[in-house]
């Protein structure tokens, strides 16, 4: 039998175990989220998760689409798992990105009869989705055991060692193609630890930089970020929080605050010639800088339509595919019949350049459901933290930029900022028994 002193010293115990896994500890009114000690008080379990993340931003791929970081967060499941059910929205998210390569699976065989599978894309589809879930979750420990800032570094530091200068685009604007991601994460977690200063002299320095290396979303997404952080500065204080509605209604008119001072510089040249023709070219075509410049979204809506279930995994495209396709294109002005539809869109597999299109193309409804809970847990987050005064820079950037991947950007490349952002945003739930702070 136990002894009642023993059984009360391993109820202590293990309440603050509990206390150090799921508790979030709030930052400072007013300042960046995660700057706070570490909450693993254990050095090597701090270096393991540094590891993992490292690992996880490298990318080093293997066959199949398998990534080193996939392997890893599969094997660290036991581990980072009770983390990430303890957050709003965490068993939902697992549960539909299990299923939706499920569905991706069932919609090939449904579909057998009017589009053949490729059975060499099957594998990697469904290995990229999968372990895109994994991630997340992985990160999500990493964040609970070194805190954000110092889990975005090591992330940071893993996309640096993992970028390949090799590629064609590279060679064309090497920091569009480059070094903008692992610097921007870097340099923004760098600055989280330092204060809300630091925080918008870096966002200053990129937003230059991006509007002198002809990257016009970027630019605008670090400007919107950089305007919400000094926006909490000036706004948030102890007896003055802003309400949720009243951070969704200042992000929308914030938004298109952005939108249109950024077309406006754009327009008059102040990005650079280059990108002040590109940019008239693709408004005189479709009247929108973002239509003109993502004419796969128009794509996207008229294959929606004509096939709203989606194809399934490794789906080839038919004939009658490309043809809705190019005439959703024809409709917003943008002229199709230039090879860029057969050779990149439908090149024997569907790339519709949007997180949604790839994934509901891939998983249909289900994929589209999955989408939609990344959404939301992405608003949830921002507009809680916003309210508070404590969203960071590189939150609201990664925020920013995932939403705009999710429109007008290919899944796989969007994969590191969509998982460093849900990892970012994704709010614990209050512990039964365990010190909470109201509102975090």
């Amino acid at each position: 039998m136990t002894p009642p002193e023993a059984g009360q010293g391993a109820s202590a115990t293990l309440r603050r175990g509990a206390a150090r896994a799921s508790s979030w500890r709030p930052s400072p009114l007013g300042t960046p989220d995660g700057r706070d000690a570490p909450l693993e008080p254990r050095v090597w379990v701090r270096g393991l998760a540094a590891a993992c993340l490292v690992l996880l931003g490298m990318r080093f791929t293997l066959p199949q689409s398998l990534q080193v970081g996939f392997v890893v967060a599969l094997v660290m499941l036991p581990v980072w798992w009770a983390h990430l059910r303890r957050q709003h929205g965490g068993t939902l998210f697992v549960g539909l990105g299990l299923l939706a390569p499920v569905a991706g699976l069932w919609l090939g065989v449904a579909n057998a009869a009017d589009h053949e599978t490729d059975p060499t894309a099957v594998i990697p589809g469904t290995v990229f989705l999968v372990g895109t879930v994994l991630s997340v979750g992985l990160f999500v420990w990493g964040r609970d055991v070194l805190t954000s800032p110092r889990a975005g570094l090591w992330f940071g530091v893993g996309l640096a060692l993992g970028f390949t200068p090799d590629t064609t685009l590279f060679a064309t604007n090497p920091w569009k193609f480059g070094f903008a991601l692992p610097a921007t994460v870097i340099l923004l977690a760098l600055a989280a630890r330092f204060g809300r200063r630091w925080e918008l002299g870096a966002l200053a320095v990129l937003i230059v930089v991006a509007a002198l290396n002809d990257s016009r979303s970027a630019f605008g997404l670090l400007l919107l970020a950089a305007l919400l952080v000094f926006a909490q500065i000036a706004i948030v204080r102890p007896h003055r929080r802003p309400s949720a509605i009243a951070v969704v209604v200042g992000l929308g008119g914030l938004g298109v605050a952005v939108y249109q001072l950024g077309q406006a510089l754009i327009l008059d040249g102040y990005l650079g010639v280059t990108t002040q023709a590109r940019s008239l070219e693709q408004l005189r075509q479709s009247g929108s800088l973002i239509l003109g410049g993502r004419p796969e979204l128009a794509a996207t809506l008229g294959l929606m339509e004509h096939h709203p279930w989606g194809f399934g995994t490794g789906s080839v495209p038919t004939p009658e595919d490309v043809q809705v396709a190019k005439e959703g294109m024809n409709a917003i002005g943008y002229q199709p019949n230039n090879g860029y539809v057969e050779r990149f869109m439908f090149g024997g597999h569907v790339e519709l350049h949007s997180v949604f299109g790839d994934i509901w193309t891939q998983s249909g409804i289900v994929g589209l459901l999955l989408v939609a809970t990344a959404i939301v847990v992405l608003a949830v987050g921002v507009v809680r933290r916003l309210a508070d005064g404590t969203a960071s820079g590189l939150l609201l950037y990664a925020a920013s930029q995932s939403v705009w991947n999710v429109f007008f950007a290919p899944f796989y490349t969007s994969f590191p900022t969509l998982v460093l952002a849900l990892a970012l945003a994704f709010l614990p739930r209050p512990e039964p028994g365990v010190p909470h702070v109201a509102g975090k």
